[in-house]
Parts: C-alpha cells; sequence; structure tokens
C-alpha cells in the first residue's frame, strides 16, 4: 500500500511541476501592448499575452494612404491572430494570414532595442517593406 501511495506522490509532483512550467511566461519580456507609427500615423499595435502558457496575441495593421498633398492617413484597420510565434530575449517572429488570403501568410521579425522599444519589419513584404518602431505602452 506504501508503494501505491509513493507513486501516487511521485505522479502528482510530476503532473504538478509540468503544469507549473507549461504555464510559466515564454517571454516576459514580450509581454504587454506595443504600438507604433509610420508617417506620424498609428500604423501598428501588436498585443502579446501568454493566457495559455504558450505566447501568443493580435497584430493589427492600420493601412496608411499618402494623399496628394504629401500627407499620410489610416484607411483601413487590418487585425490578425499571430500564427507560429517564436521568441527569444531579443527576437520575435511570427506570421499572420493575409487579407485575401491569396498569398502565402505575411511574416514578421521583431528585434527588441531596448526593454519597451523594438522594431518590426515584414519578411516577405518586398524590398521597400518598412521598419517601423513599436513601444510598450505602460
Amino acid at each position: 500500500m506504501k508503494a501505491y501511495f509513493n507513486l501516487a506522490v511521485s505522479i502528482a509532483t510530476a503532473v504538478s511541476l509540468h503544469a507549473a512550467t507549461a504555464q510559466a511566461p515564454s517571454s516576459p519580456g514580450w509581454l504587454g501592448v506595443w504600438q507604433g507609427q509610420l508617417d506620424g500615423q498609428p500604423s501598428v499595435t501588436l498585443t502579446l499575452a501568454d493566457d495559455g502558457g504558450t505566447l501568443g496575441g493580435t497584430l493589427v495593421l492600420d493601412l496608411i494612404e499618402k494623399q496628394g498633398d504629401g500627407s499620410s492617413r489610416v484607411v483601413a484597420i487590418d487585425p490578425h491572430v499571430l500564427m507560429r510565434t517564436e521568441a527569444n530575449e531579443h527576437t520575435l517572429s511570427f506570421e499572420v494570414i493575409r487579407r485575401d488570403r491569396s498569398e502565402p501568410p505575411i511574416r514578421f521579425s521583431v528585434v527588441l532595442d531596448g526593454s519597451d522599444k523594438a522594431h518590426i519589419h515584414c519578411l516577405n513584404c518586398g524590398p521597400d517593406a518598412p521598419f517601423a518602431e513599436i513601444v510598450r505602452q505602460r
């Protein structure tokens, strides 16, 4: 009977340790709401959380259009759920599905540039894809 009790305690301990590990923040330096601008207009909001024990979140892209007078304005808002999210201390990568689903997912890289600043860049948007600075909101 004592052997079964010890086995049960060992299993319970292993399950508890696994659960604690799975629920630990995957990359706490990334968690939060990050916002950025292009041409003086809001352009990106990246929201990152690990509520389920895995880093995930959303990306909202504000589509900016240059006006005839040289100014810019937001003409559409494009929300996405992050897929294939991977992070380490300094780099975050993820993909989002394109609105029209006609091409492969859009791949992004985000590189930390200080504790509350980072740069986001689309990796497969062509040679003119801009880098945007994003700042974690407090």
